[in-house]
Parts: C-alpha cells; structure tokens; sequence
C-alpha cells in the first residue's frame, strides 16, 4: 500500500488520490479500518487501530503521469482480485526502479514542440517560430539537467529561464521580430509548474489544505523563479 502511495506521490498525484488507493488496496486484502494521511513529504498509513502507524518519507516530487497511470492499473487489478500481491508487488517496484521511458533529448524535442503549440495560440508569426522552439528546448534541458543534480527547489528553474532569454531575446532581434512578450512566453511553458498547480487545486477541493498550501507555495516560487530569470537576462542583454 505505502509502496504504491510513495510512487505516486513522487509523480505528482494529488493526495486524495493517494489516500484513496492505499485505502481501496488495502480494503482488497481484507483490511476495512485503514488511516492514513499524505503530505508531499510524507505518508502515515496504518492498516487498523491495532496495527503500528508506518511512515514513509518522500525523497522527490516529480511530474509522472505514466507512472500515476500504471499504478491505478496495478490497483484496480488489485480491487478486481486479478492479480495476486506478489505480482502486484513486483510491478510496482518495477516502477520504483524505472528511470523513465524518454531519454532527456527526447523531452527536449517534445519541450519544443510544446513551445511552438503556445506559439501558435498566441498568434504569432512564423519568424518566432525558431526562437520559440530552440529556446524552450534549451530552457527545458537545463531545467531537467539541473534538477537531476538535485540542487535547492528554485535553482534549476531559475537556470533555464536564464537559459531561455539568452537565447530568444537575441534571435528575436536578429530576425526583426516584435513578438518577444509571445516568444518568451511560449518557451518558458515546457518549465511551468501546470501539473503542480492543477493537483494543488484539486488537493483545495479534497480539503487537504496542508497540501494544497505546500503545493501552491512551490508553485509561486518557481514562478517567482521563472520571472527572475528571464528578467535576469533581459538585464544582460
């Protein structure tokens, strides 16, 4: 239960969502008086009053919506009595060890796709194109490359902001474009804590506020990150 709580946790799952499938795990092993609380550094979890209360502490907070999907699958075959523990076990610690399905340089293409799709949203022109995409791209490697360093919470955001207006405000003015608002903006989407954001909101409304203050607080100081980048640069160039 608290394995499958741990992973997703780790990948950005909101905490009523964790809550619930310790609970509905453990209710299929027969456990009906289940407590537990999750917090985005921790999990307390028992399985009855007579049992000892386990905590687990939670060494990263990343965003994995794979990951949030397998082990909903891995649960309700659990519910449906479809598999047995040892297997589900072992598919959850596969998940565990699982370093991840793209390879950084793939996220950095997908980064940039995803820069050119706020680009396109926000009407500009196909001269923003290449600062957009070659920006967001570069931003976001070294916003991932940073934070595998496991470096203090704002740093690598801070980074790749720096990062994204080094390289867009340039270009932009070689090409003669006036859209630089639309440029950085669309490059600075792939590093914006959305996800986090959306899962703080939705932690508000299971009125787990411990969650919701520490998700949203983490959510304004990336931004406050991001914003300070970019001014950064803006102050360089």
């Amino acid at each position: 239960m608290t394995l499958a709580g741990r992973i997703l946790l780790e990948c950005g799952a909101e905490a009523t969502r964790v809550e619930d499938t310790m609970t509905r795990i453990a209710q299929s092993y027969g456990y009906e008086e289940t407590q537990g609380y999750a917090l985005n550094i921790f999990i307390n979890f028992s399985l009855s009053p007579d049992h000892e209360t386990r905590m687990v502490r939670i060494k990263k907070n990343d965003t994995n919506l794979r990951n949030i999907y397998l082990v909903n699958h891995v649960s309700r075959q659990i519910a449906r009595q479809a598999i047995d523990f040892k297997d589900a076990y072992a598919m959850l610690k596969q998940l565990e060890h699982e370093q991840g399905r793209y390879a950084l340089g793939h996220k950095m293409l997908f980064a940039g796709l995803i820069s050119m799709g706020f680009l396109y949203l926000q009407g500009a022109t196909w001269v923003d194109l290449l600062p957009a995409v070659l920006a967001g791209a570069m931003g976001y490697f070294v916003t991932e490359w940073m934070k595998s360093k496991e470096l203090t919470l704002f740093i690598p955001d801070f980074l790749g902001a720096i990062v994204i207006g080094l390289i867009a405000i340039p270009l932009n003015h070689w090409l003669g474009s006036p859209n630089i608002g639309a440029t950085i903006t669309a490059a600075v989407m792939p590093i914006v804590p959305g996800v986090l954001i959306t899962t703080a909101i939705q932690d508000l409304f299971g009125r787990h506020m411990l969650m919701f203050t520490a998700k949203f607080l983490e959510a304004i100081v990336t931004s406050f990150a991001i914003g300070a980048g970019v001014t950064t640069a803006f102050l360089i160039l």
